[in-house]
């Protein structure tokens, strides 16, 4: 070998060093991403959590997430006791022994061993409802002693207590009417709802606007903190490297987590502030997707490389969520939940740090073949073109490029929803599917990066084009805003399979929207410039968990379908909106100012000039280099 030093590690490494990189930075990437999604559900699944995504999840604990269903949960409120006593079925007092009709005297005990010749007539049963009487019936056994009911005052006033602390939140005048229905019940006054024709039903309060206004930005925080800290991570990233930077903000995010835990069920403000930071701390992960596409993706590879990327929105939920389910249902304390989060993240970025390199020049493992693929048909054009200088004014003159950030902003709405939303929408009381909360608010994100494996079949089939690209993207972002209202619809038939499995489907247009449209056009469009167009869209990722909170905020206030069926038209307009865009804006083809800056066709044939080479000092895994020039056409059959 001449001037360099040979390949180091694994021999299954050899020639294939950039694809661990790209397993680690995406699994680095879906831990930072799971400190924002993660206390979505936990703060549901806690109920020491002051304020929750959506209202109406606070009488859910204590028996929803400990196995029981809905009738369970329903059996076990407090009802308005009632003297009324009828005779239907068999059944027994606590004591065992059954209670008879006043007509009819207990059959004698034989004392012998011979069958008695009168038979006694079944036990008949007393329940206790709620039906209206006008009169309080009375009944004696043989013994003489009356029963009048089997709920005495003290059960009364106990259930008064529980009742009341229900309507802890409720004003005064509800309260009122509450003792007045405990105090007519223990006077033996029922109310005849029958001849009124009026339905019970219990009437929530509308939160005070400052309460509504607190959840908002809370939930909306982490989306606020990602626009902020964009243009400083973009600016970091670009001076100090991915390297130092992703690696900072690795470690700030797990410690973060500590501070998280103490001022979570104290402080709200100093919550909302932490919240933020995390947002900031998330921002970094653009800048870093990329560099690493740039410098480390080969020409035929950059759909590859962006696409395992992008599947750390798969991940994030599909790892943190059943791993929280599986605490709450040991019973465990919630807090364990994010000391885990906090130790995974802490050990990725370690290993991102030691095993991650800015450019593959400086990685010792990079061979001197897999340097020639990752650099071939790159024209050494990073440091001395000058419109790479000035790449945001032209980026942000490109109608293409603005067709990729509205198609980028689409999806990550889409994405928001499922991780911010989704499990309070499961456990809505017109839904209410509690019971594996963490499971099954995953499922929309199990089958996505199977279905960007089977519809990048789809590039094999058609040659890309700006008129494919366009028909697909729209095709894929049309199906996705019927799914999302779908789910509404699906959700009032009361038919949990049918829910479930539409949830599972619901992301998977997007697969196809990742790999044959808006994304594939990145990759096209951009050239050398994909790496500020990746990295500007954290600003439209930022929008939508900005944007949907504040949706949310305003329109949920019962969690009810009707509520829900709000939020997902919202969806349903901003996905036909965005599709509609790229349809007419989308580009299959490189632009103007990027076609000059690399040389597609270069990709398929070997390296013919150091220039494709950044040096560095005498590292760059050549073997052998010469120009062989053929001396007449024979040489060329």
């Amino acid at each position: 070998m001449a001037g360099g030093r040979p390949a180091a590690g694994c021999c299954c490494l050899i020639n294939n060093v950039r694809f661990p990189v790209l397993i680690l930075t995406t699994f680095s990437i879906a831990a930072l991403f799971s400190t924002l999604i993660l206390p979505n559900l936990l703060a549901i699944l806690d109920p020491e959590v002051d304020i929750r995504p959506v209202p109406g999840l606070d009488s859910l604990h204590g028996s929803s997430y400990k196995g029981y269903d809905r009738f369970k949960r329903e059996s076990e409120e407090p009802k308005i006791p009632s003297k009324v006593v009828r005779f239907d079925q068999s059944t027994e007092e606590e004591d065992g022994h059954p209670i008879l009709p006043p007509t009819e005297k207990p059959a004698p005990i034989p004392t012998t061993t011979t069958p008695a010749t009168k038979k006694t007539e079944k036990p008949i049963p007393v329940f206790i409802t709620n039906r209206p009487e006008t009169t309080t019936e009375r009944f004696e056994r043989a013994t003489t002693t009356k029963i009048e009911s089997t709920t005495t005052q003290d059960d009364v006033v106990a259930r008064g207590i529980s009742y009341i602390s229900k309507l802890k939140n409720s004003n005064f005048s509800e309260v009122q009417r509450s003792l007045k229905k405990l105090r007519d019940a223990e006077e033996g006054k029922v109310e005849d709802k029958a001849e009124k024709g009026v339905e019970e039903t219990f009437e929530y309060k509308t939160e005070p606007l400052s309460l509504r206004l607190r959840r908002g930005l809370l939930v909306s925080s982490p989306g606020i903190g990602i626009i902020f800290g964009s243009f400083l991570t973009i600016n970091l990233t670009k001076k100090y490297g991915a390297r130092k930077v992703f690696t900072t903000c690795l470690s700030q995010s797990a410690l973060s987590i500590i501070i998280f835990l103490y001022v979570q069920k104290r402080y709200f403000y100093l919550l909302v502030i932490i919240r933020f930071i995390q947002g900031v701390l998330f921002s970094s992960v653009f800048p870093t997707m990329g560099s690493l596409l740039i410098h480390w993706g080969p020409l035929k590879e950059q759909l590859t490389f962006l696409t395992t990327m992008l599947m750390f929105i798969s991940i994030g939920p599909v790892v943190a969520w059943p791993v929280a389910n599986y605490f709450n249902a040991l019973e465990l304390a919630h807090d364990h939940v994010y000391y885990v989060q906090m130790a995974i993240i802490a050990i990725l970025g370690v290993l991102w740090s030691i095993f991650y390199r800015d450019l593959p020049q400086d990685h010792p493992w990079v061979s001197g073949v897999e340097l020639n693929r990752i650099v071939a048909g790159k024209v050494k054009e990073l440091h001395s073109n000058r419109a790479l200088s000035d790449a945001f004014s032209s980026l942000f003159r490109s109608l293409s490029a603005w067709s990729i950030w509205t198609s980028a902003f689409g999806f990550f709405s889409a994405t928001a929803f499922v991780t911010i939303y989704l499990p309070s929408f499961l456990s809505s009381p017109d839904v209410f599917i509690v019971e594996g909360l963490g499971i099954h608010s995953s499922l929309p994100m199990q089958l996505l990066p199977l279905a960007c494996a089977i519809f990048a079949s789809l590039n094999l089939l058609f040659k890309p084009s700006t008129k494919i690209i366009r028909i697909l993207n729209t095709t894929a972002f049309a199906l996705a805003a019927f799914l999302m209202v779908a789910i509404i619809l699906v959700a009032h038939l009361q038919t949990k399979a049918g829910l479930l499995s539409l949830l599972l489907i619901s992301m998977l247009p997007f697969g196809l929207a990742i790999v044959t449209g808006f994304m594939r056009s990145l990759t096209v469009v951009g050239r050398v410039f994909a790496e500020q167009i990746v990295a500007m869209c954290a600003i439209p990722f930022g929008l939508a968990f900005t944007v949907l909170p504040l949706v949310g905020t305003y329109v949920i206030n019962e969690n009810k379908l009707a509520e829900w069926m709000k939020v997902a038209m919202f969806l349903f307009f901003v996905l036909s909106a965005v599709a509609i865009e790229f349809a007419v804006f989308g580009r299959g083809k490189s632009a103007s100012w990027a076609a000059s800056s690399w040389d597609p066709l270069a990709a398929s044939t070997k390296m013919q000039s150091l220039a494709l080479i950044d040096f560095n000092q005498d590292e760059c895994g050549l073997y052998e280099l010469r120009r062989i020039e053929p001396k007449n056409k024979s040489d060329h059959s």
